[in-house]
């Protein structure tokens, strides 16, 4: 492991603010009454008179994305060929930037498509 990921490692895994940072934990970003906790990582931006200008947009640009997705489908485990769901294990790249590993899952559509075509009106999607 670089110096870097050893520094970027230690400024976002504080155990003593959330205990085993490296596990999957959404819930630990909740308050009691299921709101968010404002807790809020600027790494990606900068910090100071070099702090990104655009991170505002960046970040609703993205929470519009996840919404509109969450909106439009559920995701669920995948499935096997006995029709059992294939547990998900939580495993992640090493580096400056890490994201999880691919997994097998299932995205399904919450609407049908002529649901689709009347809630935007944008035709057929057949």
């Amino acid at each position: 492991m670089s110096q870097s990921d050893k520094i970027f490692r230690a400024m976002t895994n504080n155990e003593e603010k959330y205990p085993n940072p490296e596990e999957f934990k959404p819930e630990r970003f909740l308050q009691e009454d299921g709101s968010l906790n404002n807790d809020r990582m600027p790494l990606a931006f900068g910090w100071g008179r070099r702090v990104c200008v655009g991170q505002h947009v960046a970040d609703a640009s993205l929470w519009i994305a996840m919404t509109s997705f969450l909106a439009a489908f559920s995701i669920h485990n995948a499935i096997d060929e006995h029709g059992k769901e294939i547990p998900i294990v939580p495993k992640f790249t090493t580096g400056l930037v890490v994201q999880p590993e691919k997994f097998p899952c299932r995205i399904v559509p919450r609407f049908s498509t002529k649901m689709l075509s009347r809630m935007t009106g944008l035709g057929s999607f057949v």
